[in-house]
């Protein structure tokens, strides 16, 4: 009985240990594209689809989108989106000019050209480009 419970007990700990592993592995990758932004701890609703550059996904859970300007909104996804972290592209469609929290994205798989899961957006949070070393130092 001491022999189950103790192996139950090692498994345990490493699937918590490899969950950490993982979320952790995400907290840098987000932050290591984050690396030049700061968060201004407000949030949108909706981004302009015009004023959007490029999108980068991170996670299942999680798109960067970055903005033309000096913004970057990150969308954490209130669901997992399955195979959106792997896959790394969406596609979306919109009657309006805004991408916002009620809209939906479809994973697009790469290898076989059929759409993935559709999955809900989140809010926008907003960040800010930092200001360079050089501009800091003239203030």
């Amino acid at each position: 009985m001491f022999k189950k419970s103790f192996i139950l007990i090692l498994m345990m700990t490493f699937v918590s240990t490899s969950a950490l592993a993982g979320t952790a592995k995400k907290a840098d990758k987000l932050a290591k594209a984050l690396e030049n932004y700061q968060k201004t701890g407000k949030t949108r609703l909706c981004v302009s689809l015009t004023r959007i550059d490029t999108s980068r996904v991170i996670d299942d859970y999680t798109i960067l989108f970055l903005m033309k300007g000096d913004k970057a909104y990150v969308n954490r996804l209130p669901n997992r989106c399955s195979r959106l972290g792997y896959e790394k592209s969406f596609s979306y469609s919109l009657s309006t000019n805004q991408l916002c929290n009620v809209d939906l994205i479809t994973v697009f798989d790469s290898s076989s050209n059929i759409p993935g899961p559709t999955c809900g957006l989140g809010k926008f949070e907003e960040y800010v480009k930092k200001p360079k070393a050089d501009e800091q130092a003239g203030k």
